[in-house]
């Protein structure tokens, strides 16, 4: 799963938590609706019909904004071997030929190259590394698809997500243990990134995106393929973790599971495919492990053996840990990695 970037610094409870009436849903836009109500659909859930997308997403400020993001990113080259720094001398030139590729959907994505980082469990985590050249058209196209997608997601989602961030995520999950509820159901998705159904994230990116071209070219990055050690592996399923694109499919994927929480009342916190959702008792807690799985029947699984309702002082969230009335670095999750936070925060 991702990991949030640098989660490290000091934090309060206190700080830029959310105060909801005890009946509402701290992540709902409209507060609590009963189970069985949908929420009234919002204006931004509406598809995105009208709008020239692809030329908005090769739209020279946008590309130039995207290309300024991948540089200050840097990162290693894709299989061409084109560097970051030998990139704008390469390609400076070819643009209006490979913008005039993308107009008639003639641009082929090159595969990725495929990379394993080793788990602070033990486990390995798969990244697939795009060229440059596909990099900055992945960032152009998140730039402006998360205009159009990002205003719809939850409030409890905090992943990657303009303005928020894993502090936030974890203040929230303080804030809500302060209300009462002291069980959590920490739900793990059987590989998720590896797992996501092609065709549910094309209908779900459908529902606001209407330029067909643009679908086309997603689809054609879902389905570029991976070399591993020297030999191409076709992708007929997943979403990639290392090109600029996925953060946000991966949200656009989950939002349903959001929008569903939400509709039940329940007070969760999302960062990515890791999320906790926070109740009374531990029979609720049983009953929501019940009913999430029922939900996410043929779009994706749930790992049984990692999934789990325990009390919040067993909790680990995000590289924290919730120990009675305070919050402490985890240096579980974060072996291997950052400094922890100069001090602890009480919930």
């Amino acid at each position: 799963m991702i990991r949030p970037a640098k989660v490290t610094g000091s934090l309060t409870c206190d700080e830029g938590s959310n105060r909801n009436d005890e009946n509402g849903s701290a992540c709902s836009p409209h507060g609590y609706a009963p189970p069985g109500v949908a929420w009234e659909r919002r204006e931004e859930d509406r598809p995105n019909s009208g709008i020239d997308l692809l030329e908005a997403i090769l739209d020279a400020d946008n590309v130039s904004r995207a290309w300024r993001r991948v540089k200050g990113n840097r990162g290693a080259a894709g299989i061409d071997g084109i560097t970051i720094d030998e990139f704008p001398d390469l390609f400076r030139e070819r643009w209006p030929e490979l913008r005039e590729d993308l107009m008639n959907g003639n641009h082929v994505p090159l595969p990725v190259r495929r990379v394993e980082i080793e788990k602070p469990d033990g486990g390995k985590r798969l990244l697939g590394i795009p060229t440059v050249l596909d990099r900055v058209i992945q960032q152009s196209v998140a730039q402006v698809l998360g205009s159009i997608f990002d205003p719809g997601f939850s409030e409890c989602s905090f992943g990657f997500r303009p303005n928020r961030s894993a502090h936030q995520a974890v203040r929230h999950v303080c804030e809500t243990i302060k209300q009462g509820r002291r069980i959590a159901v920490d739900l793990d998705l059987s590989k998720f990134f590896e797992e996501v159904d092609h065709d549910l994230l094309m209908n779900r990116l459908a529902r606001k995106v209407s330029d067909r071209r643009v679908l086309r070219l997603i689809g054609g990055y879902l389905r570029a393929g991976a070399y591993v050690d020297g030999r191409l592996q076709r992708t007929l399923k997943g979403v990639p973790q290392g090109g600029p694109l996925s953060p946000l499919l991966a949200n656009v994927m989950l939002d349903d599971l959001d929008k569903e929480l939400e509709r039940r009342g329940h007070r969760f916190a999302r960062y990515a495919d890791d999320f906790v959702i926070l109740v009374k008792s531990r029979r609720a807690g049983e009953r929501v492990v019940s009913s999430v799985r029922r939900f996410l029947v043929k779009k994706l699984k749930v790992n049984e053996e990692k999934s789990q309702v325990v009390k919040t002082s067993a909790l680990e969230f995000l590289g924290f840990a919730f120990r009675g009335s305070r919050v402490k670095w985890s240096r579980q999750e974060s072996s291997g990695s950052q400094a922890p936070p100069a001090r602890a925060y009480k919930s």
